[in-house]
């Protein structure tokens, strides 16, 4: 289902919005100036979306999150190993 907000409503109610929307297939389109301006969506169905029209570009999104060393939903990380100890 698709939910409209204004922009300063975004701002106001965040928590509750992102609330609705986290853990489902709604999108939230947020308006500025009476226009729709961006969509607020669940990151794992972003994700499903993504991977279903686009492989290359969820390629890109793993490779982005490895790099941050965060992990997307369901996939693991390799750690990096931190610099060593140096003795005095």
């Amino acid at each position: 289902m698709t939910k409209v907000f204004k922009a300063t409503e975004l701002r106001t109610n965040y928590a509750e919005i992102a609330t609705a929307i986290r853990g489902g297939k709604d999108v939230a389109v947020i308006t500025k100036r009476g226009r729709p301006d961006l969509a607020l969506v669940d990151l794992d169905y972003l994700e499903d979306l993504i991977e279903s029209h686009d492989k290359e570009f969820q390629k890109s999104l793993r490779q982005a999150a490895e790099e941050k060393s965060y992990s997307l939903v369901g996939e693991k990380t390799k750690k990096k190993p931190g610099p060593k100890a140096r003795r005095v």
